[in-house]
């Protein structure tokens, strides 16, 4: 995933907005602050917002295919623009439409076109795109790579290795193709079924809409500042360390939309790099230069490793962790080796013994077996039964409690007290038919 090294580069299928999103470039010239409405003077006016919107013209009146049958589209040329504007390419050229795509005028040919969109900041391509309406729900892998088949069908490495690409028409055309399927991909597609994914407007003005689907730049390009990273070498050792794609990109089978599709973070990183004694020592978190384009110096930030507790793990978080813990991409498997990697909260929830049946809850104190329990399972016996079977009160239970005894004294009378004050926990182990009954039942004749 990186940027287009020219406009020639983007296929004509990316003009008509392509299915992934790609790099923010550097424009020629440099595109004016947007508006909501297309600037009126130069080059920079919002050639979608124009065509699409004011006029009403189809995406196929620009946007023709390569060949016949054909769902790859060309960048509009000369022939599509001389449909409304023959005049513009008489021999008095109007610089006002060359300046559409051209940076030079006259116009010399190709060399001088300009990239696409011109916006160069982040900004978001596809309307609509959920990777968990895509992916194959059995995560099956091909057996030619042994990557997962749905991640490799759609998005492959460069000659380098480094990035993985993104999809474009011909990947997608594979299943939109197909009758019934939403949107319908053809040599002819309309644009209903263009803005299934698309909204050129978007592109090419970041104002056009309230609510902005903005993706990050580095999700768009896979690059960080100051970061290198490549594919090719983590794989090279995947069946060491099992490695997937899902290993590192864990939130992508669940990703609904482009909002949150997000790149493997810091702590993903520190689950291997940090203390994995099979990793060499140039490959460790320690090493800066592993990773870090620029000469780092000094001791690795807390956000580097696993042996530095977060700033957020306060006191509070101890006892209110349950939303964290089991929220979908939870990173506790990361510090918290007896916690795997959950993909939903049910998963993740179910894995709290992880830790519960390890670590004693914080008010299980000396007083609370003998005293204070009792009350809290009365209050609510299913947060007990998170770490505690049947059988571990029963173990209990069976023994006669501290204030049965002496036993003779206690069922002589001193247990009327007791059986006043808090008369459920007697009957915790007692039933009036089983115990109660073999006094009462005699008084209560008489």
């Amino acid at each position: 995933m990186r940027h287009p090294k020219s406009f020639l580069l983007i296929s004509a299928a990316l003009l008509a907005g392509a299915v992934f999103p790609l790099a923010a470039q550097q424009a020629t010239p440099a595109a004016k602050p947007a508006t909501n409405a297309p600037a009126k003077t130069g080059g920079d006016f919002f050639i979608h917002q124009v065509h699409a919107s004011q006029l009403s013209l189809d995406c196929n009146t620009c946007h023709v295919p390569e060949k016949a049958g054909s769902v790859v589209l060309k960048r509009p040329g000369h022939d599509q623009c001389m449909v409304c504007h023959a005049d513009a390419f008489g021999a008095d050229l109007n610089q006002k439409i060359c300046a559409q795509c051209h940076s030079a005028f006259p116009p010399s040919g190709a060399d001088d076109l300009l990239p696409f969109p011109r916006y160069k900041r982040t900004r978001a391509i596809l309307f609509e795109f959920a990777h968990a309406k895509h992916v194959d729900p059995l995560a099956r892998i091909d057996p030619k790579t042994g990557f997962r088949a749905d991640c490799t069908f759609c998005h492959h490495f460069e000659t380098a290795g480094q990035f993985a690409t993104f999809p474009s028409h011909p990947q997608c055309a594979a299943c939109h193709t197909r009758a019934g399927m939403k949107p319908m991909m053809s040599g002819d597609m309309a644009t209903a079924d263009c803005r299934g994914c698309h909204s050129p407007e978007e592109i090419e003005n970041p104002s056009f809409t309230k609510e902005r689907r903005m993706i990050s730049d580095r999700v768009v390009s896979g690059k960080h500042v100051n970061l290198k990273f490549s594919h090719i070498a983590h794989f090279k050792n995947r069946e060491q360390y099992n490695l997937h794609c899902t290993t590192c990109h864990y939130a992508v089978p669940t990703s609904t939309s482009l909002t949150n599709l997000t790149l493997p973070k810091m702590v993903d990183c520190v689950d291997c790099h940090d203390t994995d004694k099979t990793i060499p020592a140039e490959f460790r978190m320690t090493n800066c230069q592993t990773c870090h384009i620029d000469k780092e110096e000094g001791g690795a930030p807390a956000s580097h490793t696993r042996f530095v507790k977060p700033d957020f793990h306060t006191e509070s978080f101890r006892q209110h962790h349950e939303a964290d813990a089991s929220a979908p991409g939870a990173k506790c498997f990361v510090c918290h080796q007896n916690v795997q990697t959950a993909t939903t909260r049910q998963a993740a929830y179910n894995q709290c013994n992880g830790c519960h049946m390890v670590m004693r809850p914080a008010s299980h104190t000396t007083r609370w077996r003998d005293d204070l329990h009792g009350k809290y399972a009365a209050i609510n016996r299913e947060q007990c039964a998170l770490c505690h079977q049947t059988d571990f009160c029963v173990r209990c239970h069976n023994e006669l409690p501290n204030s049965h005894v002496p036993l003779a004294l206690f069922k002589a009378g001193s247990h009327a007290t007791l059986a006043m004050l808090n008369e459920r926990a007697c009957l915790t182990c007692h039933t009036f038919a089983n115990t109660c009954s073999e006094c009462h039942a005699r008084t209560i004749q008489k």
